[in-house]
């Protein structure tokens, strides 16, 4: 039996947004992955990898929720609540 999986929770201009930790972990890396390219996307980056660490809800704003939902678009196993 495994552990239960941990959700963070986004807040989405006031639209909530509940993630597994694994796909939390998925969009990093795909965020960094871009890092270079994307100031949005380095942001983000480091968001998620922060949200991991503090498991605190996190307010995003208009850009990087944007971003957020466009990697998250592009993960075909993405769970969210």
């Amino acid at each position: 039996m495994g552990f239960p999986a941990v959700a963070i929770e986004f807040d989405l201009n006031g639209r909530k947004l509940v993630l597994d930790e694994a796909v939390v972990r998925d969009l990093g890396a795909k965020a960094a992955a871009g890092a270079g390219s994307s100031s949005t996307l380095n942001d983000l980056a480091f968001i998620l990898k922060r949200a991991i660490t503090e498991g605190k809800p996190v307010v995003l704003q208009r850009g990087e929720a944007r971003t957020l939902q466009r990697l998250l678009d592009e993960l075909p196993h993405a769970r969210t609540s």
